[in-house]
């Protein structure tokens, strides 16, 4: 009885350590406004990016350069053109990221590369990078939406060109 007693406090302590290592896991996986999910913010800001312009595009697929398979962030196909984000750094993530810009330079594939530096102002450089392009005039982006929703702030939290009295 004493033996039994000794499992189910042992199977105790093992269940709460595994419940407890598994809060302090980082998140991995984000789901964006049109479905996709991404694996970084950064790739989600992108994402949604895209989705709000209007500009259709596929996530993360396999495509085969000269024999070589590689996956690619997005493929925008009305473009034409790929999408790769480099969001991380690292001796093997570098030569990586070498290699799959050489080989789309091989295969004359149209390529906009996203590096980390760009997210001080995300919006603006996004919008000169793809704006090469895309018309992107229409875009939602040029208006206001609610960022949980998605609704149209109709004008009323346009920016005051004076203070108001209160």
């Amino acid at each position: 009885m004493g033996l039994f007693f000794l499992i189910i406090i042992f199977l105790h302590y093992i269940r709460r350590k595994l419940a407890n290592s598994k809060k302090n896991v980082p998140i991995s996986r984000f789901k964006c406004l049109d479905g996709h999910v991404v694996r970084s913010k950064g790739e989600l800001i992108i994402d949604n990016y895209l989705h709000l312009n209007g500009i259709r595009h596929i996530y993360e697929k396999t495509i085969n350069i000269n024999g070589k398979p590689i996956k690619y962030d997005w493929y925008l196909p009305e473009g034409k053109l790929y999408i790769e984000y480099w969001g991380y750094h690292g001796k093997e993530y570098e030569a990586r990221k070498k290699e799959k810009m050489r080989l789309y330079e091989k295969a004359n594939l149209r390529l906009v590369s996203i590096e980390n530096e760009i997210f001080d102002d995300i919006y603006k450089k996004l919008r000169e990078m793809l704006g090469k392009y895309f018309n992107l005039t229409n875009s939602r982006m040029v208006s206001k939406y609610c960022p949980n929703c998605g609704v149209s702030l109709d004008g009323r939290f346009k920016e005051q060109s004076e203070p108001m009295d209160i």
